[in-house]
């Protein structure tokens, strides 16, 4: 007589001997082929040949095996991914947004000193060619664009603005931190992710505008190309 507990476990047997061991992928199967058989028996097939059907539908173990590799392969990439993303924002533990989502969060608090030291470490690099770029370059680009009838966008003369202001504005900035961690209880727990998606985004606009800067140098030097005055 049949016995769909013995063939199941029969079953799990020869997945584990084709290479297919992991128990928790063994249990997700098993209840998929649970489910199927239960699903044949109610429309009527006996229970022996519902549960051949249903290792039919599963497939070979070889086949799995190679399926859940690829799965397997595919999770560690975007983990790894996930990984360079976070330390490229300054967020040294990508675990930490999930930890901050929870209503006790387990992160261990990183000491100030370390987030302010490597969030201006990941900074420095960016706005020093940001600065080059303004000082070297700039000066000669406006030349350029006067000269073609090309105009830079608004955005830049913001950012200069904000530049002319930087001790106004950097101070406001180290006001609002001293009184963050003067003041607030919470700020420690959310410190690192908020020095981190600043950081990104810091980094990000620099990329976008000297990005933008080169597309006009080159837009002005056809105009004067094709229009010589």
């Amino acid at each position: 007589m049949f016995e769909l507990d013995q063939a199941i476990a029969e079953w799990r047997r020869k997945m584990a001997a084709d290479g297919l061991k992991a128990p928790a992928l063994l249990d997700e199967l098993e209840s998929h082929l649970q489910d199927d058989v239960e699903r044949q028996v109610q429309s009527g097939a006996g229970v022996e040949p519902a549960f051949h059907t249903a290792v039919g539908r599963l497939g070979q173990p070889s086949a799995l095996t190679n399926e859940f590799s690829k799965i397997g392969e595919t999770n560690e990439a975007f983990a790894r991914l996930k990984y360079f993303l976070a330390t490229l924002a300054g967020i040294q533990d990508p675990t930490l947004a999930t930890n901050m989502n929870s209503p006790y969060p387990t992160v261990n608090f990183e000491p100030r000193w370390a987030t302010y030291i490597k969030s201006i470490a990941f900074l420095l690099p960016a706005a020093t060619l940001w600065m080059l770029v303004v000082v070297l370059i700039v000066p000669k680009l406006r030349q350029i664009c006067d000269q073609a009838g090309v105009t830079l966008p608004a955005v830049y003369n913001v950012v200069f603005s904000l530049m002319q202001h930087g001790v106004l504005v950097c101070g406001s900035l180290v006001a609002a931190l001293v009184l963050l961690e003067w003041r607030s209880e919470r700020w420690p727990r959310y410190r690192r992710a908020a020095f981190g998606i600043g950081v990104f985004a810091l980094n990000s606009a620099i990329l976008i505008l000297i990005s933008f800067l080169v597309a006009y140098a080159v837009i002005a030097a056809a105009q004067i190309a094709y229009h010589p005055k």
